[in-house]
């Protein structure tokens, strides 16, 4: 009884677009390499309402570095493409010092936005971009 009460306390505790399934997923390419040409995003779970998915790319491993991103529309479906270079005005690609080594660590940030820009659904994904990842 008592786990399934704390249980149900934690669920409600969490934030509705935590429980969204919105996701994002992307392959690096080392043409990506100090190139402001962005990697083609995989985006599903995108919940009814959204017309708009905002993008906003960081390096974990440089102080949090915005590395910046963009909007794109959407015009629905649960599921959405991303093309490479979709970005290009605010995109600013990784370029790790440490490529041939360890590379960096960059989160992709993808916010799911209703027509007046409410937040509906946030998803957010890790990669590490060196010469050992990237395709």
């Amino acid at each position: 009884m008592r786990f399934a009460l704390l249980a149900t306390l934690l669920t409600a505790a969490i934030p509705a677009f935590a429980q969204s399934g919105l996701t994002v997923d992307w392959d690096w390419k080392v043409a990506h390499r100090c190139n402001n040409t962005s990697p083609a995003l995989s985006v599903s779970g995108v919940p009814d309402g959204t017309k708009s998915l905002s993008v906003q790319m960081n390096d974990l491993d440089y102080q949090n570095k915005d590395h910046g991103g963009g909007n794109v529309p959407h015009a629905g479906g649960s599921s959405a493409a991303i093309p490479e270079g979709e970005l290009k005005a605010n995109y600013l690609g990784p370029c790790p010092n440490n490529f041939s080594s360890f590379g960096h660590s960059y989160q992709i940030t993808v916010r799911a936005l209703a027509a007046d820009g409410a937040e509906l659904a946030k998803a957010f994904k890790a990669k590490d971009f060196s010469a050992q990842t990237a395709k």
